[in-house]
């Protein structure tokens, strides 16, 4: 079991590697390429999420002093009225808390402007975002709504104090809906929105972040959840369900066969659920997916409940065995609609290709059909003997019981 586990660990991080992004000359590829801004940039490159574009130019640096570069940032916000936002933090990890930001945005005249705005930890709570200095140095100021493409882009000259190392510089974007006055409202929480952050070398443009080694673990924690979860803790339910003193079952296989089942789901379920865990942590996105995130507590918690059951169960002929039982059945058909329902929430959180969510709909369609099947294979042969019983009473008059 520890072979496939490594196995099921290894392979998305395997998927996931990916070449890392550098500086490319600005040519027609680039979005900034086509507005009056590029202000001769020379280096651009695609960030990892939300199509978002950033350009500078040369950059002139000396050793324990300030950096002068000029920046041009593109993206396309989700609504015309929206925002977009690029920004650095000077603390030791790219995070939306402590970042110096540019936010560019649709005035009500159409006008678009750029603003600058230090995002706290209030902002995280909900605070208002109000436009305020930063320490930063901020020139030349302009931004550019294209109709035609839908993008806002916006440009500046930043002068960078010397805490700001270019060599390992935490930069931050991202997109959001609406702006009230001057107040951008908050964007969505998806994980492209949260994955909006990397540690970048200014000379070269290759950026680093946790985001390619976080989708090996979304991955492994989605296969892991539903093989263990979602496929074979319902094949356990089927075999107790089913095999339970059937013809085919002698000493009690059912009952080994249902634990062997449980235990190995249970165990990679509980994998799963670690990994889930540990990526919340690395996120510190406390708040987000708060759905997901609550039913697999329980779904957790009542998994343990149901293993427990090896220790904790009464006797055969202890007078609680059969509200015991009841009690058991019913926390396994509720686990089983409980996971079904999360693995959903995962698929629409993780948005994995098409193919995957048909591969699950499809592995549920199967083990329904064969629950149906021996469904009605039990109740045919739970009827059978009785028919049989009739016939044989038809045949015999002596069988008849006599009211005299």
């Amino acid at each position: 079991m520890s072979l496939f586990l490594a196995l099921v660990l290894l392979l998305p991080s395997s998927l996931c590697h990916r070449t890392k992004a550098q500086w490319h000359t600005c040519d027609s590829g680039f979005s900034i390429s086509a507005t009056a801004m590029a202000r001769n940039i020379t280096h651009c490159r695609k960030l990892q999420t939300l199509g978002a574009e950033l350009g500078i130019n040369n950059y002139s640096t000396t050793p324990n002093s300030s950096t002068s570069i000029d920046v041009v940032f593109s993206a396309l916000p989700p609504t015309p009225q929206g925002w977009i936002a690029w920004g650095v933090n000077p603390g030791r990890h790219p995070q939306m808390v402590g970042t110096r930001a540019l936010i560019a945005f649709n005035q009500p005249s159409g006008m678009p402007v750029v603003n600058t705005y230090n995002v706290t930890a209030d902002t995280r709570r909900g605070c208002k975002l109000e436009p305020s200095t930063i320490e930063v140095g901020v020139a030349n100021k302009a931004a550019n709504y294209s109709d035609e493409t839908g993008r806002l882009t916006m440009a500046a000259r930043l002068t960078l104090p010397p805490e700001y190392n270019v060599s390992k510089l935490n930069h931050v974007w991202q997109v959001g809906p609406r702006v009230v006055g001057t107040v951008p409202l908050a964007h969505a929480k998806t994980l492209h929105n949260f994955d909006s952050k990397e540690t970048m070398d200014l000379e070269s443009g290759v950026g680093h972040s946790q985001r390619h080694h976080d989708i090996g673990l979304r991955e492994a924690h989605g296969i892991l959840s539903v093989i263990g979860w979602g496929t074979l803790l319902p094949i356990g339910v089927i075999v107790s369900r089913y095999f339970r003193g059937s013809p085919i079952d002698t000493k009690n296989k059912w009952f080994y066969a249902h634990v062997g089942i449980q235990i190995l789901a249970f165990s990679l379920g509980v994998a799963a659920w670690g990994i889930g865990l540990s990526l919340m942590e690395r996120s510190g996105q406390y708040r987000a997916f708060m759905g997901h995130r609550i039913v697999g507590i329980l779904i957790f918690c009542l998994a343990t409940l149901q293993v427990m059951a090896l220790w904790l169960k009464p006797k055969m002929l202890d007078k609680y065995r059969k509200y015991w039982n009841i009690y058991h059945h019913f926390v396994g058909y509720s686990l089983i609609v409980l996971i079904i329902v999360n693995i959903f929430k995962g698929y629409a959180i993780l948005k994995p290709a098409p193919r995957w969510k048909w591969a699950y709909i499809g592995i549920l369609i199967g083990l329904s059909c064969v629950a149906l099947g021996l469904e009605i294979s039990i109740w045919f042969v739970f009827l059978k003997p009785d028919d049989k019983k009739a016939q044989t009473n038809a045949s015999d008059p002596s069988k008849t019981s006599n009211p005299n």
